[in-house]
């Protein structure tokens, strides 16, 4: 991942369609996902998706087996996200183009994916990264070389809570979603229904791992 939070993929195979079989969905999700497994960070705010679809004119017009445009896209959203992924649910996504060009080479297919962060800087570590589950909506916390840093993320924990009660008490009283939300986090929430397989901990979990 550039430093300008950008990343562009080769996907040097035809895309599946998400009507595609199951096997079918499952083996392009793993070649994308081998592609990509040495990157060691993921993107954590929202983001751009450009997909391009190179194959040749003759199967996008004259032939009833090929997918359409809209079809693969899921499919490979889903293999780009997750703990083995570069996003961690596509839920980030803001933003998606998805066209095709004529590769003029019957025999030739592929995708390029280009990924942008609407922030620079939003991205976070893989290693030894948890989530802080705060009555089901979590916050990514990496605590590599938590060893150096253990007083400042036990802070952050606290404060993170703190912020998000101060904004469920404004709801309550009566302060509408889009004021309240002003006191969160820079660093966007994710429902825990989205992340079940990343490692999610309470706040006293997390504190008592931070502190071991």
């Amino acid at each position: 991942m550039k430093e300008s939070g950008e990343l562009y993929i080769n996907v040097d195979r035809e895309p599946v369609s998400l009507q595609a079989r199951p096997f079918r969905k499952v083996e392009f999700k793993d070649f994308v996902k081998n592609l990509i497994k040495d990157i060691d960070t993921l993107y954590s705010g929202d983001v751009k998706i450009i997909i391009t679809w190179h194959i040749h004119e003759e199967l996008r017009y004259e032939k009833d087996s090929t997918a359409d445009l809209d079809n693969i896209i899921k499919p490979l959203q889903d293999a780009l996200c997750g703990i083995n992924g570069i996003m961690i649910d596509d839920n980030q996504v803001q933003s998606l183009d998805c066209i095709w060009l004529d590769s003029y080479q019957k025999d030739l297919q592929f995708l390029e994916v280009e990924i942008k962060s609407l922030i620079i800087d939003d991205y976070i570590d893989k290693e030894d990264l948890y989530f802080v589950n705060f009555n089901n909506l979590c916050l990514p916390i990496s605590l590599k070389e938590k060893e150096s840093k253990k007083e400042f993320l036990v802070k952050c924990i606290e404060m993170w809570e703190g912020m998000i009660n101060l904004r469920n008490k404004a709801i309550d009283e009566g302060i509408s979603y889009y004021d309240a939300k002003g006191v969160l986090p820079i660093q966007r929430i994710f429902h825990k229904s989205r992340i079940l397989d990343f490692p999610i901990k309470s706040k006293d979990e997390i504190i008592e791992l931070i502190n071991s």
